[in-house]
């Protein structure tokens, strides 16, 4: 799949197939892109069925907690807040939550969600990084837990199948290390939850 110039993959998918020399990973320099979206079949999935997922999709949030520590008295940790838990679809208020799972009776509304949801989990990332060869970063790093997303997913109970990994080749000319300046402009603005960089 493509979105915004950018190839997703399945993360189920490229763990099994990352070196397939038509829809695997790249030994190439770039940036990739980390994706929580659920996807669903608006017409095989119900209302019902689309409200759990929904509701489960909006109960987990892929954010690092950050410490602060004054200089005498006060200490916090701070995340980003996510969806209100009030056990309606992404904290709505019961009466938009009601609205909402009316929509989803009807199969062509149910469609329209599914675009318009993909778009909410797609503009936003809850990883970035850069790699001067992707598929070492991906298969021999990540993917082997050397890192603390797959932790961080799996502590999250969310599947494989529904995290989306993106690559964008972007070739790197020798010494300047252009995609760590692309990195940091990306992750300046977007934030992703698990990304970590200094102010």
């Amino acid at each position: 799949m493509v979105f915004n110039s950018i190839t997703f993959e399945r993360l189920s998918f490229f763990k099994q197939y990352f070196a397939d020399p038509v829809n695997g990973i790249p030994e190439k320099s770039g940036i990739y892109y980390w994706v929580y979206w659920p996807d669903f079949d608006h017409l095989s999935t119900a209302p019902t069925a689309l409200n759990q997922l929904l509701y489960d999709y909006s109960q987990r949030a892929l954010v690092f907690k950050e410490s602060l520590k004054g200089l005498y008295k006060f200490e916090a940790e701070i995340k980003e807040q996510g969806y209100p838990d009030n056990g309606k679809l992404f904290g709505l208020s019961p009466s938009k939550a009601l609205k909402l799972n009316n929509y989803f009776l009807d199969v062509n509304h149910r469609k329209l969600f599914r675009d318009f949801f993909q778009e909410v989990c797609f503009s936003r990332p809850f990883y970035i990084g850069k790699a001067k060869n992707l598929r070492n970063r991906l298969a021999l790093q990540h993917f082997k837990y050397l890192t603390e997303v797959l932790n961080e997913i799996d502590s999250a109970a969310i599947n494989h199948s529904d995290i989306w990994v993106g690559i964008k080749v972007i070739p790197d000319p020798g010494s300047d290390d252009i995609n760590t300046i692309f990195e940091e402009i990306l992750s300046r603005r977007i934030k992703p939850g698990l990304t970590k960089k200094p102010n």
